[in-house]
């Protein structure tokens, strides 16, 4: 695969020579493509396991304890128990957050696109998010054009994306801080973006960001804040692009700046607004 033919004959046999060097190239190519999507498989089992093992050892810890009743009263029987149903939680998420993935990233999803009122959409969003924010310490800033955005999209699937975008904003926030929401509108552009500040990431980590199973500590590190699996920003890029839109970061000395662009063709300004319960669903 590395030989290459020489090429400064300028009859048929160069020719010949050219073709065969283009062949070899574009096998080689095939076959680095095959060894990175083994490898990539081979990390994501690797990566499954672990992290489906981690909350499933203390699971059966918490079992084994109150099955041998090796707890030291009631109040320590119901700390084994609420701490066993909290893994239990964590490897639901994992779970769930992994069919998604995969289903959206191999394209074995049925889009659902309904005209959709996308600035009420954002206010019932950010309406359920303020309290879990102010809770942790952080204040929401809301900077939304006051008209309706009209738009053909997959709401439920678009819900998850950015909720997925403020979990990860608050997660990462320093403590007091605050949260800025912009949704603006333009022709046939409609551009949402979500602020925080964080500490600062290399370059290197930012090409990272939306990578599957990519961690980082995360400033909220209590029970109530998870630190999560590294797939909340790849199934938000997923659900943005399956919709034809991008999403993009923009970061600078700790200033993080999550946006999403959508396009809307001109004849959806005019329709039925349709609105969501709690998250979409």
């Amino acid at each position: 695969m590395d030989y290459r033919l020489p090429t400064s004959r300028l009859d048929e046999l160069g020719t010949v020579s050219q073709n065969v060097n283009h062949m070899a190239e574009q096998l080689q190519k095939q076959v680095e493509r095959e060894r990175q999507l083994e490898s990539s498989r081979m990390e994501l089992i690797t990566n499954v396991s672990h992290d489906l093992r981690t909350p499933l050892t203390s699971i059966i810890g918490y079992l084994d304890l109150l099955k041998k009743q090796a707890f030291q009263g009631e109040e320590e029987r119901e700390r084994y128990i609420h701490n066993a149903f909290n893994k239990t939680q964590q490897l639901k998420t994992l779970i769930d957050d992994l069919f998604e993935y995969t289903r959206l990233s191999h394209g074995d999803v049925q889009m659902n696109f309904q005209e959709v009122d996308f600035h009420s959409l954002i206010e019932q969003m950010l309406s359920e998010f303020e309290p879990v924010a102010r809770e942790q310490g952080v204040n929401l800033i809301k900077a939304l054009s006051p008209d309706p955005v009209i738009m053909s999209i997959d709401a439920e699937k678009m819900v998850r994306a950015i909720d997925n975008l403020l979990m990860n904003a608050l997660k990462f926030s320093i403590i007091p801080g605050e949260i800025r929401v912009n949704l603006f509108s333009g022709g046939r552009v409609v551009k949402l973006s979500i602020e925080n500040q964080g500490n600062p990431i290399t370059k290197e980590q930012e090409e990272q960001l939306f990578e599957r199973f990519y961690t980082m500590h995360t400033l909220q590190s209590d029970g109530n804040m998870p630190s999560g699996y590294g797939l909340g920003l790849s199934i938000a890029k997923n659900v943005v692009e399956l919709q034809g839109g991008r999403i993009w970061l923009d970061h600078h000395e700790g200033y993080y700046k999550f946006n999403i662009e959508l396009k809307r063709p001109i004849a959806n300004n005019r329709g039925k607004k349709v609105l969501y319960g709690e998250h979409g669903e």
